[in-house]
């Protein structure tokens, strides 16, 4: 009888365990964002799947009792995918219990759910908060109150009996071992997966901060000279341009924040401050235009704007006598895209140099258009887009998500 128990409980174990576990090691990485909803139905209906196959087989004992381990995916499911998923596992429950039938059977199940899982649903919150080990002894107080109920209903709808008991005092005893080894497991999966993405974000902050690092010398370089042209002949100018160059330094640059973002209005008085540089220093020559149609608190990445003007000054415009013009649109699409253009009507380039000028080059002394590209990739996955013709001008297009300061804070 006890290996023929053991055999039927290893059975239900093993279902579980390679059920479960390798779909929610399979979708961790997927569990957020757009997809979250979509990967809590699937591990909801693997759950589902889970407690049918337990109820379907249970253990036999050579009493009229049979007992299973339904209560892992319930305490699963329940605990990391929320009260809904709880609601329905124990819907599930109830309703195969009366399809496969037995009145005191159905009596019992629904008696225990009803009873078990308020107290599930009101430890959720304190699951949530709690740390790796508090989870796990949250998990195991809920399993002894689930044991418990179903002890005590079966003693009275069935009455009392010393075999009775000793069925029940298997039930909690695997329970216990079986909610302790999947939950310390999942707890130690989730925590590998945690770690590797802080890890994950930790080195991408890591590279923007590096590239954000090179941007702030190359335009303090490109801005000193302009304003060290004017130090002769206009002096006055100068130093009022110095002056603007110190605010805006004041209040363009945070880099204790690595992954902090500005609002359009902030990018857009760091963009004009750098273009008074250079108008002074180029005059008529340099023109400029704004196109902005959006909310001006929409959040975008700090220093993404001037390079991209800086670029078009440099080499677009200041490339021939004559100059040109700059122009900067900035609009808020339907879909809650924000799409930017810069775009000049200078040289413009080939084929052949919009490819090169988007690799990493370390022979080349500027940054510019891969600096910016790359910042975008890794922030928002998407790259900037790059239309030109040879004496005709240069557009760089791309999109970011429409984000406010009041989205981001929730």
């Amino acid at each position: 009888m006890n290996t023929t128990i053991i055999k039927d409980f290893l059975l239900q174990l093993a279902f579980i365990a390679v059920l479960i576990l390798s779909m929610q090691i399979f979708f961790a990485e997927r569990s957020n964002g757009e997809n979250n909803r979509r990967v809590k139905i699937i591990l909801s209906v693997i759950f589902g799947v889970c407690i049918l196959f337990c109820m379907s087989f249970p253990v036999y004992t050579n009493s009229d009792f049979h007992i299973d381990i339904r209560i892992v995916p319930l305490m699963l499911g329940t605990l990391y995918l929320g009260s809904r998923t709880g609601i329905i596992l124990s819907a599930i429950i109830i309703l195969y219990r009366l399809y496969l039938g037995g009145v005191a059977e159905l009596l019992t199940t629904t008696l225990v759910l009803v009873c078990s899982m308020p107290v599930f649903l009101y430890a959720l919150e304190y699951f949530d908060k709690g740390n790796k080990y508090k989870r796990i002894q949250i998990s195991l107080l809920l399993t002894v109150c689930y044991c418990l109920i179903g002890m005590l209903t079966v003693f009275v709808l069935r009455g009392f009996t010393l075999q009775a008991l000793q069925v029940q005092l298997l039930h909690f005893t695997i329970s216990i071992a079986v909610v302790l080894f999947f939950t310390a497991l999942n707890e130690t999966i989730q925590d590998i997966i945690r770690k590797n993405r802080q890890l994950q974000s930790d080195v991408k902050e890591a590279e923007i901060a590096f590239l954000r690092s090179q941007i702030k010398p190359h335009f303090l370089y490109n801005a000193l000279n302009s304003i060290a042209a004017l130090c002769l002949d206009e002096p006055r100018k100068a130093k009022e341009l110095t002056y603007d160059l110190s605010q805006y330094l004041r209040s363009g640059f945070n880099f204790k924040q690595l992954g902090s973002l500005t609002t359009i209005e902030n990018e857009l008085e760091l963009v004009k401050a750098y273009i008074n540089i250079e108008k002074a220093r180029f005059g008529p020559r340099l023109g400029v235009e704004y196109d902005v149609e959006a909310n001006m608190d929409i959040l975008i990445p700090p220093l993404i704007l001037q390079p991209l003007v800086e670029n078009a000054i440099r080499h677009g415009l200041m490339s021939n006598l004559r100059g040109g013009t700059v122009k900067i649109s900035v609009k808020q699409e339907e879909d809650a895209v924000i799409h930017i253009t810069i775009e000049d009507n200078g040289c413009g380039m080939s084929e052949r140099q919009r490819d090169e000028i988007l690799k990493l080059n370390a022979d080349k002394t500027g940054i510019g258009l891969w600096n910016i590209s790359e910042r975008i990739r890794l922030l928002y996955g998407n790259s900037i887009r790059i239309e030109s013709a040879e004496g005709m001008g240069t557009k760089v297009i791309f999109d970011i998500p429409a984000q406010t300061v009041r989205q981001i804070g929730g």
